[in-house]
């Protein structure tokens, strides 16, 4: 098992000889996980752990991920070990510092983009022949904006390509769902209805998967291309999500397709937000556990191969002219 969630309120967290030992309430027996044998735990509740347990979970290289049930606009990731290589962040920096270097990687993540939200509407389509027209669409549209990335000259420019890809895109997706669900479009903080709360959840899981990859890999999180820096925001996580997003959107809406989640599983702490429940948690981390594996093993080749991209301080010495042997002693 590489995924451990925690959603029972009042579990107490320790650690032990290389294991994780969770106190639920009202148990006699405390459940005990080898540590070696995690990769993420999600905690989505109020739990008491020590900096103990935060320690194991980092040398472990073990990734939490606390959520907060009641709100989907607070999240916190620890991303596990990271890479020691500092010469590769510098690289990175070197990198997103030039504005042409920038501008050419935000187009290559942003075809990787539509190239994926193009697939995912042709399988949908093959399945739904009711809607063939309105995919077909679709589909011409994304790939109108894909053949159109060339042109752009600008962050701006690309920005809006997404945008007018994205609202095709979303419009494509609510014909896919049921009615019954009342999907807007994409809509979030707060998430309104029960699709949009699923993905965006996805999304935040999604989210430290792609932490956890490129902190691996020794590139900084913060740091993105086609995303802008933010104070506080891990650009290039989210720039590597949305390589992900369309096969996430395929999975979520086979979750309510087949019924797995139902309208049941959603409540409404507030008007206008809208969250699972206690009981639609349980079945939707269940169900995570196995597309998680694949995204997991993508996110790493992913972070694994813009890596390699970089090369090393010796690279970013030459190319600004400085001696790259150390100067020998005088005689």
């Amino acid at each position: 098992m590489e995924n451990l969630y925690i959603d029972r309120k009042g579990t107490r967290i320790d650690t032990e000889a290389g294991r994780l030992i969770l106190h639920l309430p009202d148990t006699p027996r405390p459940v005990s996980l080898p540590l070696r044998q995690l990769r993420f735990v999600v905690l989505s509740t109020a739990a008491q752990l020590s900096t103990t347990v935060l320690l194991a979970l980092h040398r472990a290289d073990v990734t939490l991920v606390v959520t907060n049930p009641r709100r989907d606009d607070t999240t916190l990731v620890c991303g596990g070990a990271s890479h020691g290589n500092t010469a590769r962040r510098m690289r990175q920096y070197s990198w997103v510092a030039d504005d042409d270097r920038r501008l050419e990687s935000a187009r290559q993540i942003l075809h990787g983009k539509l190239i994926s939200e193009y697939r995912a509407l042709a399988r949908h389509r093959r399945r739904r022949a009711d809607l063939r027209r309105p995919l077909t669409q679709a589909m011409e549209r994304i790939r109108e904006r894909r053949d159109s990335l060339p042109t752009a000259t600008t962050l701006n420019a690309l920005r809006g390509i997404e945008g007018a890809a994205a609202a095709a895109y979303y419009h494509a997706l609510a014909r896919l769902i049921a009615p019954s669900w009342q999907f807007p479009g994409r809509r979030r903080r707060p998430t309104p209805d029960p699709v949009n709360a699923l993905l965006s959840l996805t999304y935040t899981l999604l989210h430290g998967e792609a932490v956890r990859a490129l902190l691996g890999c020794g590139l900084d999180p913060a740091l993105g291309c086609l995303h802008d820096l933010d104070y506080g925001r891990e650009s290039l996580a989210c720039d590597l999500v949305e390589l992900l997003r369309a096969d996430a959107d395929t999975w979520v809406l086979r979750l309510l397709r087949d019924n797995t989640l139902r309208p049941t599983h959603f409540h409404h702490p507030e008007p206008g937000r809208c969250l699972l429940n206690k009981d639609g948690r349980a079945i939707y981390y269940n169900e995570y556990q196995a597309p998680s594996h694949d995204w997991r093993k993508r996110s790493r080749r992913l972070a694994q191969q813009w890596a390699a991209q970089l090369g090393s301080i010796e690279d970013i010495l030459r190319a600004e002219g400085e001696d790259v042997e150390p100067p020998k002693p005088d005689d």
